[in-house]
C-alpha cells in the first residue's frame, strides 16, 4: 500500500513537472529559430489600415515590434472607408503600367500648395493623394457577419448577418480603436515617440538598401492647413529591417479597350460625365428616369442595378460570355434587367456637349443599341506593380503561403481574406521575423487556389496555418491558435447554400448561352470560397 502511494506521488510530481516544462516552454521568450535575416528585426513598416494592414499591426506591437502604420487615407478601414468624396476620374484610355507621380531630388522637403497652383484645384490635390474608395451609400457586404468579423471586438449578437458598410466600417474603426491605431490616437503616449500610425501618408516607394539590409521607404503626407486654406505637402523616408504590404491587389480602376470609348468618355449633360466607372457610384436618387446601361456583370454590377432599380426607367447590362459565369451576381440582377452581349464599339458623336442619348452602341452580335442616358463600367480594377522593383504585377509570383516574399523574407504581402486568415498570418509574420517560427521549406508549398476562387482561402489553408503555428509554438514558444469554430463554418455553408440557390436566372434571347445557378459547380466549392470579392474580371 505504502509502494503504491509512493508510486502515485512520483506519478503526480512527474505530471507536474512535465505541465511545468511545457508551459514554460509555450510563453517563454522565443528562441531564435531558423535564421535567415542579415540582423535582428526590430522596426516594421506596414503600409494599408484596413482589415489586413491593421491586424497585422496589432500582431506586431504585441509581440514588441517598432511598428509604423502608414495609410493613405485619413482614416482606417480600408475598402470600407464610405466617403462622399468620389475618386480623381479613371483615366481613358487605362495609364501605362507603373505610372507613379514623380518624387523630388532632395528629401525631406516639404511645399505648399494654394488653390489654383500649377492648374489644379485643392479638392483635386487631397482626392487624387487618398483616393476616395468605391463604396456607396446603400453598399451591403456579399459574405455574412460569421466570416466577415475580425478579432477583440465582436458584432453585438443581434447584428444582422447581412452588413451594411456603416456597420463594417464601425467595426474597423472599433478594432483600430482597441489597438490603439486609430486616427486620433497617439501611441506610445511618449511625446518624443513617433506615432504608430501615420494617415493621409502615401507610400510612394519601397527600396532595398544592399549595404544595410534594409527596407527604405519613400512617404509623402499631406495636410490641409484650413487658417491659409492651403495644403501642406511633406515628403520623407524612413528606414525598416521588414515591411508588410497590406494595401491590396488591385489599385486604379480598369477602363477597357473599346473601340470609340475614349470619345464617349469627353461626353456630358451638364455638368455630368455620361461615362464613367462603377468607383464614382454613390447614390441611386439621380437615376431617376434614366436609361442606364451597366458594362460588367460581377459584384458591383449586380448590387449597382439592384439599388438603382426602384428609380430608372430602364436597366441594361452588357455581359460578356467569354469568361466563366459569376453564378452569384447574375442572380441578383433585378427583374427588370435586360441583358445585351459583349459591346463591339461606340459609334461617332456629333457633340460631346449633350450626353450620349443620340449615339449609337454596336455590340458583338451585331445588333445597335440607342436611347442609354448613362453608362457605369463596372469593369473591375488593375493592378499597379510599386513594390518591390522589377516586378510586373502588385504582388509577384514568388510569395510563400505564408506571405513572404521568397527571394527575401523580410518582405510581406497579406494574402487571402483578411476576415478569416488575417488573424492567422499576421501572427505568422510575428513569429517568423522574431525568430520562435522558421519558415516552411519551398516544397511544402501548397498548390494554387482554384482560380476561381478570388480572393478567398480554402479551408485547407486554415488547418496548414494551425499545423505550422502550434509546433512551433510548442518547439521554441509562443500561444497556440485554433481553427475557425466549426459551428462557423456550418453557419457560412448554410449562408452560402441560401444565396446561391434562392434564384433561378436565364438569358434566353439576348444572343447568350442560357444561363442558371445550377450549371455551376457549386458542389465542389469550399464554404470559405463560395463568394468572392470584386476582383479585375468584369
Amino acid at each position: 500500500m505504502a509502494l503504491h502511494q509512493g508510486f502515485l506521488v512520483f506519478l503526480a510530481f512527474g505530471l507536474v513537472v512535465f505541465a511545468q516544462t511545457q508551459f514554460q516552454r509555450v510563453f517563454e521568450k522565443p528562441k531564435p529559430v531558423g535564421a535567415t535575416f542579415h540582423h535582428p528585426i526590430q522596426r516594421v513598416a506596414v503600409v494599408g489600415a484596413g482589415p489586413a494592414g491593421l491586424q497585422a499591426a496589432a500582431k506586431l506591437i504585441e509581440h514588441n515590434f517598432a511598428v509604423r502604420l502608414f495609410e493613405r487615407a485619413p482614416h482606417p478601414g480600408g475598402n470600407w472607408l464610405y466617403s462622399e468624396d468620389t475618386p480623381v476620374r479613371e483615366s481613358y484610355p487605362d495609364k501605362p503600367t507603373g505610372f507613379t507621380d514623380q518624387i523630388p531630388a532632395q528629401l525631406p522637403i516639404a511645399r505648399y500648395y494654394s488653390e489654383g497652383d500649377d492648374g489644379l484645384t485643392l479638392n483635386y490635390r487631397w482626392t487624387k493623394h487618398w483616393r476616395p474608395r468605391p463604396v456607396w451609400y446603400n453598399l451591403f457586404t456579399n459574405s455574412p457577419k460569421v466570416s466577415t468579423e475580425l478579432p477583440d471586438v465582436p458584432y453585438d449578437p443581434e447584428t444582422p448577418w447581412v452588413l451594411s458598410h456603416h456597420t463594417i466600417q464601425r467595426h474597423v474603426r472599433s478594432y483600430a480603436t482597441h489597438h490603439c491605431l486609430n486616427s486620433n490616437d497617439h501611441c506610445p503616449a511618449t511625446p518624443a515617440a513617433p506615432r504608430v500610425a501615420s494617415y493621409s501618408t502615401r507610400v510612394e516607394k519601397v527600396e532595398r538598401d544592399e549595404e544595410t539590409h534594409t527596407w527604405v521607404l519613400t512617404l509623402r503626407r499631406l495636410e490641409g492647413l484650413r487658417e491659409s486654406n492651403r495644403i501642406r505637402e511633406e515628403w520623407w523616408t524612413e528606414t525598416f529591417d521588414a515591411v508588410v504590404l497590406a494595401s491590396g491587389p488591385y489599385t486604379s480602376a480598369h477602363v477597357p479597350e473599346i473601340e470609340g470609348i475614349v470619345d464617349w468618355s469627353k461626353a456630358k449633360d451638364g455638368e455630368q460625365y455620361s461615362v464613367y466607372h462603377s468607383q464614382a457610384y454613390r447614390h441611386p436618387e439621380r437615376y431617376a428616369g434614366k436609361t442606364v446601361l451597366i458594362v460588367g456583370a460581377s459584384v458591383s454590377a449586380s448590387e449597382i442595378a439592384r439599388d438603382i432599380s426602384p428609380f430608372v426607367h430602364r436597366i441594361i447590362a452588357s455581359v460578356r460570355v467569354s469568361l466563366p459565369p459569376r453564378l452569384r451576381s447574375l442572380s441578383r440582377f433585378p427583374n427588370i434587367t435586360e441583358f445585351v452581349p459583349e459591346i463591339a464599339s461606340f459609334g461617332p458623336l456629333k457633340t460631346h456637349a449633350d450626353g450620349i442619348r443620340n449615339g449609337r452602341i454596336h455590340l458583338k452580335n451585331g445588333s445597335i443599341l440607342q436611347g442609354i442616358d448613362e453608362i457605369i463600367l463596372a469593369t473591375g480594377y488593375r493592378s499597379y506593380a510599386l513594390y518591390p522593383p522589377n516586378t510586373t504585377t502588385r504582388r509577384p509570383e514568388n510569395i510563400s503561403w505564408t506571405g513572404h516574399y521568397i527571394p527575401d523574407p523580410t518582405l510581406a504581402f497579406t494574402i487571402g481574406r483578411p476576415w478569416t486568415i488575417g488573424r492567422y498570418q499576421s501572427y505568422g509574420l510575428a513569429k517568423v521575423w522574431e525568430g520562435s517560427a522558421p519558415l516552411p521549406p519551398p516544397e511544402q508549398l501548397p498548390e494554387e487556389p482554384n482560380p476561381g476562387t478570388g480572393m478567398w482561402f480554402p479551408e485547407a489553408l486554415f488547418r496548414r496555418y494551425v499545423t505550422w503555428l502550434n509546433d512551433a509554438s510548442l518547439e521554441h514558444g509562443g500561444r497556440f491558435v485554433e481553427p475557425p469554430p466549426v459551428e462557423n463554418i456550418e453557419l457560412l455553408k448554410y449562408y452560402t447554400v441560401v444565396h446561391f440557390l434562392n434564384n433561378t436566372m436565364k438569358l434566353d434571347g439576348v444572343g447568350l448561352d442560357s444561363v442558371s445557378m445550377f450549371s455551376g459547380k457549386l458542389e465542389v466549392e469550399d464554404p470559405w470560397d463560395a463568394l468572392v470579392d470584386e476582383d479585375s474580371d468584369w
